[in-house]
């Protein structure tokens, strides 16, 4: 079995894992809020790409190391990297509205770890 994740694919499984989970926490926040606005979606995007990063970096380097392609290694760490920061919504967040967020940030970790596994998994071999 083939353990070797090539940088390229890599690269996309970050981009569509953070574009996923962007989406999900945008959408979450619109069913509790039922406020729209594109910007609040540019701004979730750009913020999970910079606090994914590096916990992504260290996830797939460790999975290479390991040759490690289970769907919970990918699942949960995606999941317990956007609960890490759940914290920052404390502290900024009513408590009441932090705990309707508790659920949405999960469910956004868990649609780009979902994203980001089927990207690795992928047997696809087209070249951009």
């Amino acid at each position: 079995m083939d353990t070797n994740i090539p940088f390229p694919r890599a690269l996309g499984a970050y981009l569509l894992a953070v574009s996923c989970a962007a989406l999900v926490f945008f959408l979450g926040n619109v069913l509790i809020s039922s406020r729209f606005s594109l910007a609040v979606l540019a701004l979730d995007w750009i913020m999970a790409f910079v606090a994914a990063l590096l916990p992504y970096a260290a996830g797939v380097a460790y999975a290479i190391y390991r040759g490690i392609r289970s769907s919970r290694y990918f699942l949960g760490g995606a999941v317990a990297t956007a609960l890490a920061f759940a914290p920052l919504l404390a502290v900024t967040l009513r408590f009441e509205l932090f705990l309707k967020q508790l659920p949405v940030l999960a469910a956004a970790g868990l649609a780009g770890g979902a994203a980001c596994w089927l990207c690795v998994q992928s047997k696809s071999t087209i070249s951009v």
